[in-house]
């Protein structure tokens, strides 16, 4: 058991470099993943049904201990971020299925991959893992409308599809995770410790369907949606810390608010980009796999070696004061 724990740890620690090894070989071999792109939603599924595996009662009662936090990350995720994915298109000069692709990104609730570089980022991963829980339970209700309303500005759009496919891939599996991990009881707390490998994995699998199938087009414009998508990935970034800022929020909320908000669901958004439209609708939530790992996994590391600086900091100044200290005792 220790030795699988050092594997899910060090998997899971390494998420980016294993990200962008998938997206590589997806894009040299992409007759070997495109069968994968049929799975998208299985794969999914899924990576919700063990999202639903692994909630506590913890995790609901931290949404009531605490709610506005939670409730403020829900309503910037579902505000901000599809109002800056549409302005974004525009800037861009995105059109037809690509700028949809965009809003889909900015339309899905928070990914459950935002936990792992919570705790990488020493962020309060309680608060991460009740606000991916509540964003993506309202996702069946709020996402098709977002794309809907923003979306329909490039193509028709129809709402109530989404809303049936979203609470087939989202709500249903969770329930049943729920459910599962309830009637294993103790049981299940083996089979919890493999989910975020097991998760991250379905993750990449998911990373190579929706790369392999867009490889043409993202070998000729990709670099134009890739830095769509980085520019809106970190406006959510810069959005939290300034109204989090503006309440005078501990570093710690802040960062991870900022990493729930930036880290979208990108899977979710392929799945549905590739199932109600278009493989071109899907080529934003490929590229936002890779970019919201890198970043957040960047985010995370950077905030930890900050935490550690400064804990050294602190320890410095104690030993100078004790040091201090013990020369004033002898001088007098």
């Amino acid at each position: 058991m220790n030795l699988f724990k050092k594997f899910n740890s060090a998997f899971t620690s390494n998420l980016s470099m294993f990200v962008v090894l998938t997206a590589l070989l997806a894009l040299m071999f992409p007759s070997f993943f495109t069968p994968l792109s049929g799975y998208v939603s299985v794969l999914l599924q899924i990576i919700m049904f063990t999202m639903g595996l692994t909630l506590k009662a913890s995790d609901f009662s931290h949404v009531l201990k605490n709610p506005t936090s939670v409730i403020m990350v829900s309503a910037i995720q579902y505000l901000f971020m599809p109002l800056s994915a549409f302005a974004i298109a525009k800037l861009f000069g995105l059109s037809g299925d690509v700028a949809l692709g965009l809003i889909i990104v900015g339309s899905v609730p928070g990914g459950t991959a935002s936990n792992i570089m919570a705790l990488l980022a020493n962020g309060n991963v309680p608060l991460s893992v009740s606000a991916t829980t509540v964003s993506t339970l309202l996702s069946p209700f709020v996402t098709p409308l977002l794309i809907a309303t923003y979306g329909g500005a490039f193509i028709d759009i129809a709402f109530w599809p989404m809303f049936l496919s979203i609470t087939q891939i989202v709500l249903v599996p969770i329930v049943l995770g729920l459910v599962v991990s309830h009637l294993l009881g103790d049981k299940s707390e083996k089979i919890k410790t493999a989910m975020p490998s097991f998760s991250s994995m379905a993750v990449l699998l998911v990373l190579a369907g929706t790369v392999s199938v867009n490889r043409e087009n993202l070998l000729t414009g990709g670099l134009t949606v890739v830095l769509a998508v980085l520019v809106h990935h970190l406006l959510a970034y810069a959005i939290v810390y300034f109204i989090y800022g503006l309440f005078n929020a501990s570093a710690i909320t802040k960062r991870t608010c900022a990493i729930e908000v930036a880290a979208q669901n990108t899977g979710l958004s392929a799945s549905l980009g590739l199932t109600h439209f278009s493989p071109e609708a899907a080529l934003a939530g490929a590229a936002g796999t890779i970019v919201h790992t890198l970043v957040g996994m960047m985010f995370g590391s950077l905030c930890a070696k900050k935490d550690t600086k400064e804990a050294e900091g602190g320890k410095a100044a104690a030993r100078a004061r004790n040091a201090s200290a013990t020369v004033l005792q002898r001088t007098y």
